[in-house]
């Protein structure tokens, strides 16, 4: 019995979403952690969903997700277990929808369902899942994939570029992914985008809507840089050429931990260190010659090697909004991967499928051959796999998850300065002061962690201990910008 390509893809559906479900059913007894406390459990305006719709509702970038909150606390208040589940489905869906997009790129149904099964199985997609505050990214890239979707087949139809906005809307109003939406629609258009097929009207109409959505987009990004927590997010620290290199060897770090996830956890203390990551190294000089090499690979595989040049620039435009080259958003983030990794998906299950087709030529050795590449692709998803299933206990409890963090990293004690973080945002100063000292006891020797202590001391009005604090963070680095304004403002102030 010879089975149709559409009953081939539905079984590929369905096996999807069965692996993705499974691999994150040990997520769904998971507690809440950290932000979780600050966003929805310690969120009063969540309790009351008349009150919330006449005192607090504002349709503004990201409001989707406090809707969402709203909804999943009241259906059992004080449950995690409804957003665990949600955001489970969001991860299934998303996988869904990413064979459905390759399918209609790429027309190759075994290409879809690897490249969906490698993201399905990411371990780098489990803080962004298994972590109910890192859910709205799973949310921001379900409704890109699924604009991005429509807008491919706009050119066959004025419903598809409508339903295209739609999905742009709601990208607006679910998280930061709306940001490089245009010019993913824009660089499609340009490199692969079948220019004899194009209708004139709905091209005309197509300009418009991205001119409409590169203004919402720009908006998007202004709303987002003005209300950050500057305590947070050490990037705002970095000035000149140093900010260049931090920028830099980020980047080379998330092409470690996308291919090699194996250092696991909500904050990598590389992004802590501030002395040695404004240093010139070896991965400096790496980032600038991958990003070269990536470039003149794009160009050259874009005609004969469609898959690798589209996940090419999958992964660079879903980045740029993590990039920092505006700087918003921490150092480094595993969630900040989820939509990024798309483009690595692509691209590897590619390859594989290429050097199968290299060994179904060689005819002597075929069946050997066949027998070591299967066996690779096992261990590569079943590693991946069972890294997935083991970090989904990472976010059990606050216990597991603060164990977690300190021991995958030599440097895990910086993890503490994150956690001090959590307390000031919360409005908690003295447990702030508390892990910031625990962090320092460790380790004296870091800058931002005394410019964050002295900031804590200086809003409680203890301006002496606040300059101390400056002062130290001055001695671990003379240059350090954010100890010297604070120094500067202290004087302007008395």
């Amino acid at each position: 019995m010879k089975f149709t390509k559409s009953q081939i893809d539905l079984v590929s559906i369905f096996l999807l979403a069965l692996i993705s479900f499974g691999l994150y059913a040990n997520s769904l007894a998971g507690d809440f952690l950290i932000d979780d406390y600050s966003v929805i459990v310690g969120n009063e305006k969540l309790r009351d969903v008349k009150s919330y719709f006449s005192q607090h509702f504002k349709i503004r970038p990201i409001c989707l997700i406090e809707l969402i909150n709203l909804f999943l606390w009241n259906i059992s208040p004080g449950s995690p277990f409804f957003f665990h589940v949600f955001n489970v489905f969001l991860h299934v869906f998303c996988v869904i929808l990413i064979f459905i997009l390759c399918n209609i790129l790429f027309k190759n149904s075994a290409l879809s369902f690897l490249t969906s099964l490698i993201f399905a199985v990411h371990p780098i997609h489990t803080e962004a899942i298994s972590w109910i505050s890192g859910g709205h990214y799973a949310l921001s890239s379900l409704f890109f994939i699924a604009s991005f979707i429509f807008y491919v087949k706009s050119d066959k139809s004025i419903v598809n570029l409508m339903i295209s906005v739609l999905f742009f809307v709601f990208c607006f109003l679910a998280g930061t992914s709306v940001a490089v939406l245009p010019i993913m629609f824009v660089l499609y258009d340009v490199f692969f985008r079948e220019k004899h097929k194009q209708n004139k009207q709905l091209r005309r109409l197509r300009i418009l809507f991205l001119l409409i959505i590169f203004a919402m987009a720009f908006m998007f990004v202004a709303y987002f840089v003005f209300n950050k927590n500057k305590f947070m997010h050490l990037i705002f620290y970095f000035r000149g050429f140093g900010y260049l290199i931090v920028v830099t060897k980020a980047f080379v770090y998330y092409l470690q931990i996308l291919y090699l996830p194996l250092a696991r956890g909500l904050f990598h203390p590389f992004a802590y260190n501030t002395l040695s990551i404004q240093m010139i190294s070896p991965a400096f000089f790496g980032a600038l010659i991958i990003i070269v090499v990536s470039i003149m690979a794009f160009l050259k595989c874009r005609k004969n090697y469609k898959p690798v040049a589209f996940g090419i620039m999958w992964f660079f435009v879903a980045y740029a909004q993590y990039s920092n080259v505006i700087p918003i958003c921490n150092i480094v983030s595993e969630r900040y991967m989820y939509l990024p990794s798309l483009g690595f998906a692509i691209i590897m299950a590619f390859l594989f499928l290429k050097v199968w087709e290299i060994i179904n030529r060689n005819e002597r050795h075929k069946k050997m051959l066949r027998v070591s590449a299967i066996s690779a692709l096992v261990l590569f998803i079943g590693s991946y796999s069972f890294l997935t299933m083991k970090r989904n206990y990472d976010y059990h409890d606050i216990m597991s998850y603060w164990q977690s963090n300190i021991n995958n990293f030599k440097d895990g004690y910086m993890v503490y300065n994150n956690l001090a973080g959590t307390f000031y945002a919360m409005g908690d100063p003295d447990n702030a002061i508390a892990y910031c000292w625990i962090n320092l006891l460790v380790n004296p020797n870091q800058p931002h962690v005394w410019c964050n202590l002295g900031k804590v001391y200086k809003e409680k009005g203890d301006l002496e201990q606040a300059r101390a604090c400056y002062n130290k963070a001055l001695m671990c680095d003379k240059g350090y910008f954010p100890a010297l304004k604070a120094l500067e403002d202290l004087k302007q102030n008395e």
